[in-house]
Parts: C-alpha cells; sequence; structure tokens
C-alpha cells in the first residue's frame, strides 16, 4: 500500500543497515488501510527474463504517479534512461529527499549512510586565521572512544593533507567515502597556533548505537531539573526511554531539557512515546501527527494511540496505558537543536507545541517536513531489484501546522561553538545549557562569556545526512 502512515523510520546509519536486513519486516502490515494501492495486487503475469530499461522505467513511472507527493509534475511516459537518472528526471524541484537504491548493489547507497568512523566533525575557521577540525561528538563503544578521541578535540590534518578553507569539503567528502582515514590532533590555545600533538587511525565501520546517552536529575536554583540526550529515535530503545523518564519523575523533576541537538530522527512511534511521557493533559485518541498526501492519498490524522501501536520491525508495542504512571505532565519543555536536528525531532517539536509550551534553544532545525514510503517490486519472482523512496506525504501536528522545509527556528538563538572548547555532553558549562538553565532559574546562570561562533567550512554529520529520508512503512 502506498500509505500506511503511523511508523516513521529515517533512513541513517543506524537505521539503513536495520532497513537493509530487514526490509521484509519493516513492509509487514501495520495499522492503517490506505484506498489506493502503491502496486496492484493479484498482478498479471509478467515477461520472462531480465527486465529491460524501459520496463524498469515504466515501473518506476507508474509507482510514482500512485505515491509521489507532486505526482501532478510526472510526464507522461517514460524514457529509457539510466535508472538513477531517470528517478532524478522525475523529482520536483521542491523534493530534496527522495531516493532510491538497488537492493542487489550497496554501492548505489551514499557511503556515509551505512558506515561511521564513530564521530562527527565541523571544520572551522577559528579568528585568528586557523583551519581546524573539531571533534563534536564521539560514539561510545567505537574505535574512536576506545582511542581516547573525545569531544572538542581539535585536529589540523586529515590523511596527511593540512585542512585549508579551500581544501576542507573535498577532504571532509572523501573522509566519508574511505574505509580507514587518519586526522592529526592538535591543541590549540585561546587565540594560539595549532600544536600538532600525532595522528590517529580511524576505521569506517557499521556500528551499533543506544542512542540514549544521559539521563539525569540536577538541581538548580531550587528546582529539580531533567535532562536526557537522545540521539536519535530507534523503538528497539523505547522501553529504555521509558525507564529514564520514570527514574526522572522519581527524581521530581519540575522542568526538562530534551538535548535532540545531534538526532536526525528515527521512528515516530518512538517520538511519540517520549512525546506522551511529557506532555500533559493528553489521552491516546488525541491526534498526534497528520499526513497530507496527493489527491490519491488524500489528509490522514493519526492519534497517539495509532502510533505508538506500530513501532518499526518486531519490536514491541507499549501501549499508552503502559506509560501512565511514568508521565510527567509538564507545562513546557526545553528542546535543544542544531542543523542536523532533522525529520522525526523535527516532527516532535512542531507536535507537541498543541499540547504544551515548547521553548526551543540552540539553531534552527534542518527542516524535513516531508515522509516517504518504501516501494520495492512485490512480484514473484521480483523483476525490479530497485526500491523507490520517494516524497509521499507532508507532516503537521494535531493543529494542521507544518510547512517548515527551512527547519523551524529556536526562540532562543545560541551556537554551541560559540564558546570554545566545546563542553562534554551534558556539562552545565554548554552555551544551549546554560542558556535553558538561565531561563528556567531566572537567574541568569554564571558562565563563560559567549563569543562569535567561527564560521563552519565542512560538518560530516550534515553532509552524510543529506541522504537520509523519512520512510513510511507499508503493507504489500
Amino acid at each position: 500500500m502506498c500509505g500506511r502512515p503511523a511508523t516513521l523510520i529515517l533512513l541513517t546509519a543506524w537505521y539503513l543497515t536495520k532497513i537493509m536486513k530487514q526490509l521484509s519486516r519493516f513492509l509487514l502490515p501495520a495499522l492503517l488501510c490506505a484506498a489506493t494501492s502503491c502496486r496492484k495486487h493479484d498482478p498479471a503475469p509478467g515477461p520472462s527474463g531480465p527486465a529491460s530499461q524501459q520496463e524498469t522505467n515504466n515501473w518506476i513511472l507508474e509507482q510514482m504517479r500512485t505515491c509521489y507527493l507532486w505526482e501532478q509534475s510526472l510526464p507522461a511516459s517514460a524514457t529509457g534512461a539510466e535508472t538513477i537518472a531517470f528517478f532524478n528526471s522525475l523529482k520536483h524541484p521542491g523534493d530534496r529527499f527522495s531516493a532510491i537504491y538497488n537492493a542487489l548493489d550497496h554501492s548505489t547507497i551514499p557511503r556515509g549512510m551505512l558506515r561511521t568512523f564513530g564521530m562527527d566533525y565541523y571544520v572551522v575557521a577559528l579568528p585568528q586565521g586557523v583551519i581546524t577540525g573539531i571533534v563534536n561528538f564521539v560514539i561510545p563503544g567505537t574505535a574512536a572512544a576506545q582511542s581516547g578521541l573525545k569531544r572538542g578535540d581539535y585536529f589540523t590534518r586529515i590523511n596527511g593533507t593540512r585542512l585549508t578553507a579551500g581544501n576542507a569539503e573535498q577532504l571532509g567528502n572523501a573522509m566519508l567515502q574511505q574505509n580507514k582515514a587518519t586526522i592529526t590532533l592538535a591543541k590549540i590555545p585561546a587565540g594560539g597556533q595549532p600544536e600538532e600533538t600525532g595522528a590517529l587511525s580511524l576505521e569506517n565501520r557499521t556500528i551499533v548505537e543506544n542512542p540514549l546517552y544521559r539521563s539525569e536529575v540536577w538541581t538548580e536554583g531550587g528546582k529539580h531539573i531533567g535532562y536526557i540526550f537522545l540521539n536519535n529515535f530507534d523503538d528497539y530503545y523505547n522501553r529504555n526511554i521509558l525507564q529514564a523518564v520514570q527514574q526522572l519523575k522519581a527524581g521530581g523533576v519540575s522542568e526538562l531539557i530534551l538535548d535532540l541537538r545531534y538526532n536526525p530522527g528515527g521512528s515516530v512511534t518512538a517520538a511519540a512515546l517520549l512525546s506522551a511521557l511529557v506532555a500533559p493533559g493528553i489521552d491516546e485518541q488525541q491526534p498526534f501527527v497528520q499526513f497530507t498526501g496527493n489527491a490519491r492519498q488524500g489528509v490522514r490524522v493519526r492519534s497517539f494511540k495509532d502510533v505508538l501501536a506500530a513501532p518499526s520491525g518486531e519490536n514491541k508495542v507499549i501501549p499508552f496505558s503502559e506509560l501512565q504512571p511514568a508521565r510527567l505532565q509538564l507545562p513546557r519543555v526545553f528542546i535543544l537543536s542544531t542543523g542536523i536536528t532533522a525529520s522525526a525531532a523535527e516532527l516532535m517539536i512542531n507536535n507537541l507545541k498543541p499540547y504544551m509550551d515548547v521553548v526551543q534553544i540552540g539553531q534552527t532545525s534542518h527542516g524535513k517536513d516531508v515522509g516517504a514510503v518504501s516501494i520495492s517490486d512485490e512480484r514473484t519472482p521480483r523483476r525490479i531489484p530497485w526500491v523507490l523512496l520517494p516524497v509521499t506525504f507532508k507532516l503537521a501536528n494535531a493543529r494542521g501546522e507544518g510547512n517548515y522545509p527551512d527547519g523551524i527556528a529556536p526562540r532562543y538563538a545560541v551556537d554551541e561553538k560559540s564558546r570554545l572548547p566545546l563542553s562534554p555532553v551534558g556539562d552545565r558549562a554548554d552555551p544551549l545549557i546554560a542558556r535553558a538553565l538561565a531561563v528556567i532559574t531566572g537567574q541568569g546562570r554564571a558562565a563563560k562569556p559567549e563569543t562569535a561562533a567561527p564560521a563552519v567550512l565542512f560538518d560530516s554529520k550534515e553532509r552524510a545526512g543529506r541522504h537520509a529520508v523519512v520512510i513510511i512503512p507499508h503493507s504489500p
């Protein structure tokens, strides 16, 4: 079916590996029967032998006509162009996220979506004219973490080549494509020049990441404040999220800071679960998300109950009733964001607004306000190996508010790079966290002064995430 918009998955390094291994599981029936199918049931016997280029392109166009959000812009007939070129020719000028890959050829999948060095970084131009890499995130348990690499570390070379304003993007893009790479670490005193301290070898691997990094209770200004750092929404860890919030409630929190600054999205079921745990005065029948498709797909509104009932893959359902004892029911929530914050993370920011005050601090989010279905050839035997990920729905909250292709702007604009070196994850001196605490306590919390943030020449996580797309699983 073209639309079963109950569970959304962001295709990233964490999720693409799961999709490639469990694609058939993601395509099991969910909760919504669409009026229009993305492909015909009980198809007539097709031709034998390998599919021709024309047959492949005809099939692609047929699926797009049913599912594509901008269906009215499609041509009347398919050309015989190469598959990826033909698919790209169908994309609307406003479409940044539709994608295609060959399930039998992993080379058609952007490498940054499958593997990671276990660290993310910026390349920036410091005020004193120094071009340097800054490690902004290290995934625990990876080779990068085991080597001692940590958030805030500087490096001046990639594979022995000194970083400059002219080559930062080239070196960064090349590194994403490599199996192994070397960075040259350095110390940079305030306002000074770098002193290189040695090279560090890294290996590009597929990893498994527990996205719940920190969950704790702070006491500031006489208030108990909960803090959660969540790096993506993965249904496998929904019970971890529930347990973390239970602990926050036991700690008597009256305020909550959700750190989603590097969260590129993931499962909307996980986002709905966390939203239900945080927001006040809601019940399971109230709407969480609205999907608007083309003329064939129409508008669909899904409640908290609907979305919670459809976790990805074989993950178990956690019903609303099980969340009830742990619910914080706070009047407001502080959400920290950057330009990496995307998809289901943005959906949470937007879709909590009908139910509570969302105080967003940081930078404008990425701007992924659309969802896609995953379409493959369900015939037996399968003739077309390509998997389509066409943008199918615009996303909105219970009030029908959405339309944020340029991102969601924060209430308080703060750049984490305005204070270097970067503080550890969850450090209360971090500029975004410090601003949240200042607003919560009303005390103008003492912290190091912020300065103008350096210009970013390359962002590894943003580049790898360009190919990410929200996936709405559907049944055959």
